[in-house]
């Protein structure tokens, strides 16, 4: 129940991350866009903190604090035109007589370490150390540590923006993984879904190939006696497997329906392969159970399986083989149980020993799904033979 109830938290928080992660590759996060315009107006904001005269140069200083804002507005589309343009417009701005920015030379680098591929990193910070290095060396009225303070800035920014771009490169990494997941686990649903009605299917096939066959061979037998007592008798038993039939069906898909398997009937097991015998109508095989080594239950998977194998066998016998004599033979070994269900040829030409169609195939799947092995064919003495071996818990030392 604990499970079931963490299913919906664990759907919608894988749903959260895939779309924090698309909504990151597509550069549209509300507080990464804030972060950019705030950071792209830094050099307006420091202009506007050196602005201190209405002469020419304080107008120039910002005006280059502006110029180099609407720059940087473009440094994640285009890394390197903005790091050469910013750097065209501080030097501009310096020539003109106004303060060295240097701040949207230093962010310049960093939107291009964060967001410009191989090239266009190498390539800003080529021009950024480049720049450093002339403010340093050749630019008028600046010392050599201006220079060095300004390239260890860029460069520091360079690597931060480094930094980001790897750590964007695993949210995307892992949002990947994650709609791999999801599709993988949808995947598996379907399969396990697939796999259920499978199973289903051959629940109903057998339920109902056993009852009709069984219906089939009642009415062929009570046609041919032809007294009235013997048709109401054979009525009855017609009545009696149909709704037999009926109660399967419904407990079947009361599976489907409800998660209270405890209040519906339990599936069949091996215990009323004499009751499935007795439901044989006399115009059916004659058949005769032998059971061999220490008779003990098995898991109800394993029950079941080999009640179906019974159950199919018998089917086919009575359908292709009709009245004819059959055995079936249940030996418990050590750690498996073997079921070999044999039946003669049949007396008349017009049935045919050998099986054809889905319902052993169904059989063979499900028993190998359990770990066992099942094989059908014609035995030496021309009849059908169906053999199954299924896994069985060992016998304990009281046994």
């Amino acid at each position: 129940m604990e499970d079931q109830a963490r299913a919906p938290a664990r759907d919608l928080d894988m749903g959260l991350i895939q779309r924090l992660a698309a909504r990151i590759r597509a550069g549209i996060l509300p507080v990464d866009q804030g972060n950019h315009l705030v950071t792209a107006s830094l050099p307006l904001l420091i202009a506007v903190t050196l602005f201190q005269s209405t002469d020419g140069n304080g107008w120039v200083g910002l005006g280059s604090g502006i110029a180099q804002s609407l720059a940087l507005s473009w440094g994640r589309r285009q890394p390197v035109p903005t790091v050469l343009a910013v750097i065209l417009i501080d030097l501009a701005g310096l020539a003109l007589g106004a303060e060295l920015l240097g701040f949207g030379v230093i962010i310049s680098g960093y939107y291009a370490a964060a967001w410009g591929n191989r090239w266009e990193r190498k390539t800003a910070l080529s021009l950024g150390l480049a720049f450093a290095l002339y403010v340093g060396l050749f630019a008028p009225g600046h010392a050599l540590s201006i220079g060095a303070i300004l390239g260890a800035g860029f460069l520091a920014f360079w690597v931060s923006g480094r930094f980001e771009a790897t750590q964007r490169g695993r949210i995307s990494e892992l949002s990947e993984q994650t709609d791999r997941l999801a599709e993988e686990r949808a995947a598996a649903e379907q399969r396990a879904a697939d796999r259920e009605r499978a199973l289903l299917a051959r629940e109903l096939h057998d339920i109902l190939n056993h009852s009709v066959t069984g219906m089939v061979l009642d009415a062929e037998a009570g046609a041919e006696t032809g007294t009235e007592a013997d048709a109401r008798e054979t009525l009855h038993r017609v009545a009696d497997t149909g709704r037999d039939s009926l109660a399967e069906l419904r407990r079947l898909l009361g599976v489907l329906r409800t998660s209270a398997p405890d209040e519906l009937r339990p599936p069949p097991s091996l215990e009323q392969v004499d009751e499935l015998v007795a439901q044989i109508p006399s115009g059916g095989p004659t058949v005769t159970v032998d059971r061999h080594g220490v008779v003990r239950p098995g898991d109800t998977s394993i029950e079941l399986a080999a009640y179906r194998v019974v159950q199919e066998s018998l089917t086919n016998v009575a359908k292709h083989a009709g009245a004819v004599p059959a055995t079936v033979r249940l030996t418990y070994l050590a750690d498996s149980l073997e079921i070999v269900v044999t039946n003669e040829l049949p007396r008349s030409n017009r049935r045919s020993a050998v099986v054809h169609g889905t319902g052993l195939v169904g059989l063979r799947e499900r028993v190998e799904l359990l770990g066992g092995s099942l094989h059908a064919g014609t035995s030496e003495a021309g009849g059908f033979t169906v053999y199954a071996m299924l896994p069985l818990r060992p016998r304990s030392l009281d046994d």
